[in-house]
């Protein structure tokens, strides 16, 4: 008897099976989450943090032992899956994936707005919440649990110990540098290269709080960038920066606020130039266009975007990057003219805030009327919270006024937004108006999208894919919107008093290959006309700056590349206000400075080449001639540098509310 009591307690003590279960149950998951969305490289660095956090988690409750173990084994591996469950499903539908905080922010729009959508991916998704559970089946299979016989007092320190050095294994793993560009590499950047558990690891690891930190780099590098500061011949008009006394802010601050003084400080203000002004005075209506891209412009198809974009302000080369987000990114990233380093919580983070910089509040503020408005439901994303601190008075959304002028179809219709709207406001001048659309919304089959199927007679006769017709259908809403507007500007007699500006939230990502949209295959690629290797052909994007007069006017062309960082400083400077360029990490693309445009992992492109930070290499452009253009090292190690302390900087005017310190101090 005594001999069978002493083999059994072997057996509980070699019975380790819910610790190597946790493991092995992460590693599976982390393999899974890979192979489901198609990520590329790096499946050792995601496995090694899942197996860390695995047996960590899981000697800890070989510790417990007995029924608790089970049931706390149980609890954790059914969190574990429905988390890896909903970055699948948010990769699958918006192929970003999302930290806690931007999921939680954006669910109440989602399961609102969405509903729909949520209900047919979870139908559609049944095998894949079934994959993800097989490790919970395997647990309910091993009912037993796992536990320690009393009295093994070494048997228990080795355990400790073990556990001890799991932990530091699994902390060295999430918190080393392997798998991201930099610390502000997004949370979707962070789990591409290292893999979901490391990211969620890295987005709970507190802010490094350095005393006065350096933002800047190098003098050259800031030199090269801004270009010179002499006020000498006669094409200089002065500054457009603010007289503050950044040595007093300096003198009086630490940490963060002192660091992104001494940012400020180090760069050199854009210069004003011809282009200062040219717009001052005129009406503003700015729209962030939903999924837009460049492909939608059309002679022919869309002659009222064509017409804008060939009349107006012609930019040649324009990037939407996609922010880690989706539309919230974007419509921050237009509006602010910094990065969103929060994902979608980046709005969010500007209530209370001083948002003087944006060209709303700057327009306000010389006594434009203003408002702002959206033609879906008027708490998505909290924008009844956010969007009246841009620097508008009324923020109207269905559900706050627009909706009886609605036809209550998804998505809702952007022409009967601006047959609402626009009496609202044509005879209230100088006006400044705000749009974020929404009929372009995926998805784009014919039953899944109202606006797609009420254009599509005018798409049929396309040589392109369905999918792509329903999609520049969809867009055709954006089009008859825009020629109302302009018919009733010009009706009105003041289309030469007033600029559209319209740029996109995010490129369409609703075309590529997903069971979320219905897409058995990447679409995108049929509408772009190849594959994308790499972000900077994925964001390829249009930016429209129209206004009546500039069609009587020489065209106004910029070669050099843009991005949606350079909409505000660029706003600011054609309208001719007062405003410090350097606190906008974007720049005023008629000013000196280097041109610039760059992703939240490190990737850049400038005139002179695109830097890939997932392959770590430079590729240059070619000059007129078809040559090479030669780029040394040190040219990518500087714009590597001047990247890193650009987001930094965001991050810091963000989370820390800076422009109110800086506002203190201008005299």
């Amino acid at each position: 008897m005594s001999s069978g009591k002493h083999e059994k307690k072997d057996k509980r003590i070699l019975k380790l099976d819910g610790c190597l279960l946790m493991a092995a149950s992460l590693a599976y998951m982390e393999l899974l989450l890979q192979l489901l969305c198609g990520l590329d490289g790096s499946a050792p660095v995601r496995v090694f943090a899942s197996l860390c956090a695995g047996l960590a988690i899981g000697t800890i409750l070989c510790l417990i032992g007995g029924r608790a173990a089970f049931f706390t084994e149980a609890v954790l591996l059914e969190a574990c899956t429905i988390v890896f469950i909903v970055q699948e499903f948010l990769y699958n539908a918006y192929k970003v994936f999302m930290s806690p905080g931007d999921v939680a922010a954006g669910a109440g729009g989602v399961t609102g707005e969405f509903s729909d959508v949520v209900w047919e991916m979870i139908g559609k998704g049944w095998w894949v919440i079934l994959l993800f559970h097989a490790p919970m089946a395997v647990l309910i299979a091993k009912r037993k649990g796992i536990a320690f016989p009393k009295g093994k007092a070494k048997l228990r320190r080795s355990a400790i110990l073990a556990c001890c050095a799991l932990f530091s294994c699994g902390f060295v793993s999430a918190f080393s540098a392997e798998g991201a560009e930099d610390s502000f590499a997004s949370f979707s950047d962070n789990v591409r290269g290292g893999g979901l558990i490391k990211a969620l690891a890295m987005s709970a690891k507190p802010q490094q709080q350095e005393e006065a930190p350096l933002l800047a780099p190098t003098r050259a590098a800031v030199s090269a960038f801004g270009g010179s500061s002499s006020s000498e011949g006669p094409a200089f008009f002065g500054f457009n920066k603010l007289d503050a006394d950044l040595d007093a802010l300096m003198e009086e601050s630490s940490g963060d606020i002192l660091a992104a003084t001494r940012y400020v400080a180090e760069q050199k203000p854009a210069k004003r130039n011809e282009y200062t002004g040219l717009l001052k005075g005129k009406n503003l209506i700015f729209f962030t266009a939903e999924a837009f891209s460049a492909e939608v412009i059309d002679e022919e198809l869309t002659p009222t975007l064509y017409r804008m974009a060939t009349k107006g302000i012609q930019f040649k080369e324009y990037y939407q990057p996609a922010w880690g987000g989706s539309t919230s990114t974007g419509e921050f990233s237009n509006i602010f003219g910094i990065v969103p380093t929060e994902g979608v919580r980046s709005i969010l983070r500007t209530i209370g805030h001083d948002n003087s910089t944006t060209i709303g509040s700057k327009l306000k503020a010389l006594g434009y009327f203003s408002e702002c408005y959206h033609n879906g439901e008027y708490t998505y994303y909290d924008r009844d919270e956010t969007h009246t601190g841009f620097g508008y008075d009324n923020y109207v959304a269905k559900g706050s006024g627009m909706e009886e002028f609605l036809s209550g179809t998804w998505p809702e219709s952007d022409l009967e937004m601006m047959q609402f709207s626009l009496e609202r406001y044509i005879d209230q001048q100088p006006f400044s108006v705000y749009y974020m659309t929404i009929s372009g919304h995926c998805n784009y089959g014919w039953g899944g999208n109202a606006m797609a199927l009420k254009n599509r007679d005018a798409v049929m006769d396309l040589e392109v894919t369905d999918r792509v017709k329903g999609y520049l259908a969809a867009n055709l809403e954006l089009e008859y919107a825009l020629a109302y507007t302009v018919e009733c500007l010009e009706k009105a007699g003041i289309a030469d008093d007033t600029v559209i500006v319209l740029g996109t939230d995010h490129y369409p990502y609703g075309l590529e290959k997903s069971t979320a949209w219905g897409n058995d295959r990447d679409y995108l690629a049929d509408l772009y006309g190849y594959a994308y290797t790499n972000p900077m052909e994925r964001d390829h994007s249009a930016l429209i700056i129209w206004s009546g007069c500039l069609e009587k006017a020489d065209p106004i062309v910029v070669d050099a590349p843009v991005h949606s960082l350079d909409i505000l400083p660029t706003l600011c400077n054609l309208f001719g206000v007062e405003y410090d360029s350097r606190l906008l990490v974007g720049r005023d693309v008629f000013s000196e400075a280097e041109p610039l445009v760059m992703w939240t992992n490190g990737s850049f492109k400038t005139d002179k080449g695109f830097y890939n930070a997932g392959s770590g290499r430079f590729t240059p452009d070619t000059d007129e001639e078809g040559n090479e253009i030669v780029v040394s090292d040190e040219y990518v190690a500087e714009m590597r540098d001047i990247v890193r302390a650009k987001i930094r900087f965001s991050s810091i005017v963000l989370n820390q509310d800076y422009y109110r310190y800086f506002d203190e101090y201008v005299k």
